[in-house]
């Protein structure tokens, strides 16, 4: 895991820099522009494809809530924007200890919750004790934690059962978000309607399903921040809604744009659209539960067929790069080696000869309603994989309810995308490839326990290097198995007002708005 003493960094690859786009400029962008001094005051208006799900950090597995939460609530540590290194947030120092088995956190003096009570050592403790539970969605992050001590009000100490290097990225974490002790007084229930955090923006109020509105936390710890009075986030499911509402005005930011209009959003006088470097991945998953999707050949079959580099160029106007491992170039532990299987008919049609299914199989694909670039993915990936004797029905869904019926398994193949939320590759190892990762393997249903026993291994090892063969293991051993199909490496986009500055979304996906701002 990166720590600013003791971890080595995160090195962004060149791969990502490479496939980044920024309207018509030559490079990718690293922030929305900065003229003059930053201005207090203003509304911003930001469109996404779904409402927040939860504003509990512990429950919290879909981007929109993730992004939301870390508006609200404060980590001891953050993410760098590039991905290299932890930050200080509400701890200020961190040590290990020689028999590299605690670690001591220093809490920053004087901080209060939005309701004005003091943020302690006790409510950190509650808050990383709370969020260890191993049935909550990012529980298994904490699972080297053996205890966690409060010796005094600001200072914290996490021991864990073994050496352990994810921990100071993994306290990082949304999930390890820090909650008042016993929810001030609240039922866990009660709390969740009604949330108190540390961090730049409080809850006024949240319409489910339609909007959640923000205001500025007028206690928060960052000198002269945020400069944003409010902040509300709409769902508009529909890509082109949310694109005529920035032209008209009607929002600041426009999360996820549709790639085909990103361009032309570009060119729009008053508007900008960026493409920041990320970890995000496209991936068809494959339910591997349901037959014929528990049949390795068959998933190898899907695989070959597909070819990334024609929907990339129709769905994505060539917006990023082929994928061949799961594990995104971001990371330091991608392995370039694995290549993944390319878009081969020939050998797609020896896997299918090999299959259980050798005269094909009807099947259906989930894509969110709205979202042209899913549609038009589905679209092709019919044509291709009717190639193979696959007759494939393109089912369009609610964005949540989409999401939903991944999570219960109640689907056949559907589009997804991950990106990491912090900068150890042990969290995005074991959501997408481990049952127990907190997703059921990104929801479909894979276990290989040889994985397993090697994602336990590397998060053990101290030495990067000796991490990395570990994770290139795991990357060839997932390569062969192809429990979901890596399609792309994708920048994040979006569109936004160019009144909006100071909008910079990490490398990790994350963003937090305490430093936008909007000119008059």
């Amino acid at each position: 895991m990166i720590q600013k003493k003791w971890l080595p960094a995160l090195a962004a690859s060149t791969v990502i820099s490479s496939l980044l786009l920024v309207g018509c400029s030559p490079g990718p962008s690293s922030s929305s522009d900065d003229p003059g001094t930053p201005q207090p005051g203003g509304h911003l208006v930001m469109a996404r494809e779904a409402d927040v799900a939860t504003l509990m950090p512990t429950d919290a597995t879909d981007n929109e809530s993730i992004w939301t939460v870390e508006e609200i609530y404060d980590t001891l540590l953050v993410p760098s924007v590039d991905g290299e290194s932890v930050q200080p947030a509400l701890a200020t120092d961190w040590v290990q200890s020689e028999d590299k088995l605690a670690w001591t956190f220093t809490l920053r003096p004087g901080i209060t919750f939005s309701d004005g009570t003091p943020l302690t050592s006790a409510d950190v403790k509650f808050s990383l004790d709370t969020a260890s539970d191993p049935d909550l969605p990012s529980g298994f992050l904490n699972e080297q934690i053996a205890v966690i001590e409060a010796p005094s009000p600001e200072t914290v100490v996490v021991k864990t059962k073994a050496a352990w290097t994810p921990l100071p990225s993994v306290l990082a974490l949304f999930a390890n978000s820090i909650v008042p002790e016993n929810y001030g007084g609240k039922s866990k229930e009660e709390f969740a309607k009604d949330p108190v955090g540390s961090g730049p923006f409080k809850v006024k109020s949240w319409t489910k399903g339609q909007q959640l509105e923000l205001v500025k936390n007028t206690s928060y710890w960052g000198k002269d921040k945020p400069y944003l009075d409010a902040v509300t986030f709409v769902a508009v499911a529909d890509a082109n809604t949310r694109a005529t509402q920035l032209q008209g005005g009607q929002i600041s930011i426009n999360e996820t744009p549709a790639a085909s209009s990103f361009d032309a959003l570009s060119s729009t006088p008053g508007l900008k659209a960026s493409a920041f470097e990320s970890s995000l991945t496209s991936f068809l998953t494959l339910n591997n539960t349901r037959t014929p999707f528990s049949d390795l050949h068959v998933r190898r079959a899907i695989a070959y067929a597909i070819d990334r580099e024609a929907i990339l160029k129709a769905a994505y106007f060539g917006k990023g790069a082929p994928a061949g491992s799961f594990l995104s170039p971001a990371y330091w532990a991608y392995d370039a080696n694995v290549k993944g299987r390319q878009y081969n008919l020939d050998e797609a049609k020896k896997e299918m000869t090999l299959s259980s299914q050798p005269q094909g199989f009807n099947a259906s694909i989930l894509v969110s309603s709205g979202n042209a670039t899913q549609l038009t993915i589905a679209q092709i990936l019919q044509g291709e994989l009717a190639e193979i004797g696959i007759t494939l029905t393109i089912n369009q869904m609610e964005p949540a309810a989409q999401r939903a019926a991944r999570k219960s398994m109640d689907y056949d193949m559907a589009i997804s995308v991950a990106t990491t939320d912090i900068t150890d590759p042990d969290e995005m190892v074991r959501f997408i490839v481990s049952k127990a990762g907190g997703s059921n393997s990104l929801y479909t249903g894979y276990e290989n326990q040889d994985v397993d026993a090697l994602i336990s291994q590397a998060a053990g090892l101290s030495d990067q290097a000796e991490r990395k063969k570990v994770y290139s293991t795991i990357q060839a051993k997932v390569d062969d198995d192809q429990p979901l199909v890596p399609l792309f490496y994708l920048p994040s986009l979006y569109s936004y007002s160019d009144r909006v500055h100071g909008f910079q979304p990490s490398i990790t996906g994350n963003y937090n708005l305490v430093n936008t701002w909007l000119s008059k």
